[in-house]
């Protein structure tokens, strides 16, 4: 097997079941606990496996897949701000019903992206992961992106009262930054970006699965 498929293969099994052990504590707990269930349980797992996954923007960047540079960063950005930034920094959203649908959301997706990743890469065929890779999507995409939502805008109390992240005039740089006014242009703009996601995952869909489905 050549270098870049090998350690592709690595990469990806790697991510995989990093998500997995995010998915089995969250079901783990759930049951066990119920709604008394928090982002906590999930919280060390969950945030390793994300930020490691900032290695795609840079297999982006120097060629070793195909996904667009800005597409793989902004996509990236978008949910590491909301998980650090939204969630994480924010104390009272973490037990809350958004968290738990993000979490969910977010870790079946990847459960079944990395590995389907990895079939392709040792040229596996698996009907069965094919299509759920290309159909899964279809609910957890809006919830994701819906529980990303409510927890930007649960977070605007907390960060207008903390002044959380905030760069005040007079400074050296001349350059001022409020937080929530960032959440609110965020929150505008995060139904256009997902619109641009989903309607791509479609095309996606259309394009592995299209052929099949017309001939059943």
């Amino acid at each position: 097997m050549e270098m870049r498929r090998a350690y592709l293969v690595g990469y990806n099994g790697v991510e995989a079941m990093g998500w997995m052990v995010v998915l089995t504590l969250a079901v783990r707990c759930a049951v066990e606990r119920g709604r008394s269930w928090t982002y906590d349980v999930v919280r060390d797992a969950l945030v390793t496996v994300q930020i490691a996954s900032f290695a795609e923007v840079l297999h982006a960047l120097i060629g070793l897949t195909r996904t667009p540079a800005a597409a793989a960063l902004m996509q990236w950005a978008g949910r590491t701000h909301c998980l650090l930034c939204a969630l994480d920094g924010v104390r009272s959203n973490h037990s809350s019903d958004a968290a738990t649908v993000l979490v969910f959301a977010w870790a079946i997706t990847e459960v079944i992206r990395y590995p389907a990743y990895v079939c392709g890469l040792l040229g596996i065929e698996s009907k069965a992961l094919t299509w759920a890779r290309y159909t899964v999507f279809v609910p957890l995409y809006p919830l994701g992106a819906g529980a990303e939502m409510k927890l930007m805008y649960d977070a605007r109390a907390h960060a207008r009262r903390t002044k959380m992240y905030a760069i005040e005039m007079p400074n050296a740089y001349n350059f001022a930054f409020d937080y929530p006014t960032f959440l609110n242009a965020l929150l505008v703009l995060y139904p256009f970006l997902f619109h641009g996601l989903y309607s791509y995952m479609f095309a996606q869909r259309r394009k592995k699965l299209g052929g099949k489905e017309k001939q059943s």
